[in-house]
């Protein structure tokens, strides 16, 4: 995120384009070194272990190559970290892929085994700068160890979900009707900027967004009179603000005893497109909620869902439309237009809003409603370069666990 020269648009807020997008359809994949199946309780698997017998191997230059035309980096959304995070300085034929949502220290661990050559983490493992490369954090040590196994690290993440046949369309598919792109919008267009921020201690402990705007705050620079916050996670926090403000901004992330660091892009809308990171799904025919939460349930492989009623609703309720965003889905989805959102988490606040403007919540948790995509996608990668081995990881899974 920090290495972009060329101006990003931002994706603020939703609203449902009026516009017809095809249906997602997963396609077959004919290649010998992977079998696509589809079952009732998990409707796209690549094996855990694909390999092909050909010798031949790519570069790193190839492979990402190709990653990128499968998903253009430029569809990423403006203060994502996307692209070669990790590039050992030892050039190594890539002869192994591995994909995973999330690179923790385990999953790292599971690559190293399988010897791979290149992990492409959905989720980017680096976002927040680092001001030294040593063992006392967990991402530290990620890198520190990829670097001396010699593993190049890519991340997707945004340009994953807006590209057409994506993630998100993918996420959307297990509704059957027409889909149409929910197309981010300004939300306050009196402010000219929209800004990312992230902070860490002196120790290089990141602070989360809550965190970070306590620092910024201050009578010079107020919450809804000098900044509008969009939104915030554990590790930055993303506002609005107008061009005198960034001065302000400055200011305290020179004076801050914090590592303070911020960016800001002009807050313009995304011009009409074939990619956003929601979809909306008007129903064919009509599903009562329970059916509805039965076809996610088997799409995304999960035995439990957290679900909050519209008001009035019950199980047995009819609805006609759905809308889902992968991982966080709450500024995407907030004020758009269906019986239903399905995201992986929202806001307590956000889901109150939601459940009294009649809309029912669905939530899986974050990862959940991105993971088996991986397996999606890495069957299209087997086609464009079957002479790569290609693993999935089985130890990467969300944190949170229903018990």
């Amino acid at each position: 995120m920090y290495g972009f020269t060329e101006p990003l648009y931002s994706f603020i807020s939703g609203r449902t384009q009026l516009v017809k997008y095809k249906n997602y359809v997963p396609e077959q994949i004919l290649v010998t070194s992977a079998i696509a199946t589809r079952t009732e309780s998990h409707p796209w698997t690549v094996h855990r272990y694909c390999t092909t017998n050909q010798q031949n191997m790519a570069t790193l230059s190839d492979v990402i190559s190709t990653l990128k035309r499968m998903a253009p980096l430029s569809l990423a959304e403006s203060w994502d970290n996307v692209g070669l995070l990790v590039e050992p300085d030892v050039r190594k034929s890539i002869s192994r892929v591995f994909f995973t949502n999330d690179l923790t220290e385990d999953v790292l661990e599971e690559a190293v085994s399988v010897d791979a050559n290149l992990i492409v983490s959905y989720h980017p493992p680096l976002f927040a700068p680092f001001k030294r490369i040593t063992s006392d954090a967990w991402k530290n040590r990620i890198v520190s160890r990829c670097l001396g196994q010699g593993i190049a690290v890519f991340s997707p993440h945004t340009s994953w979900d807006t590209v057409e046949n994506g993630l998100t369309d993918w996420l959307i598919s297990c509704f059957d009707g027409t889909v149409s792109i929910i197309q981010p919008l300004n939300i306050n267009p009196e402010f000219s900027h929209i800004v990312t921020l992230s902070a860490s201690l002196s120790d290089n402990t990141p602070l989360n967004g809550e965190q970070i705007r306590t620092i910024v705050e201050s009578s010079d620079f107020e919450a809804d009179k000098h900044f509008k916050v969009v939104s915030y996670n554990d590790s930055q926090l993303q506002l609005l603000c107008n061009s005198s403000s960034l001065v302000t901004l400055n200011k305290v992330s020179k004076s801050s005893e914090c590592n303070l660091f911020f960016y800001a892009n002009k807050n313009e809308s995304l011009p009409s497109c074939s990619a956003g990171s929601g979809r909306c799904c008007q129903f064919r025919n009509g599903l009562t909620i329970n059916a509805a939460v039965e076809k996610i349930k088997r799409h995304l492989g999960v035995n439990n869902l957290m679900i909050a009623l519209a008001r009035g609703s019950t199980l047995e309720s009819t609805i006609s439309s759905a809308a889902a965003v992968a991982g966080s889905g709450a500024s995407v989805l907030r004020g758009v237009h269906a019986d239903l959102y399905l995201t992986g988490e929202m806001s307590h606040h956000d889901i109150l809003d939601a459940v009294h403007n009649k809309v029912t919540v669905v939530l899986a948790n974050h990862s959940n409603t991105e993971r088996s995509y991986l397996n999606v996608f890495a069957s299209r990668l087997l086609a464009e370069m079957p002479q790569l081995n290609v693993h999935v990881s089985k130890v990467d899974q969300d944190p949170l666990v229903f018990v």
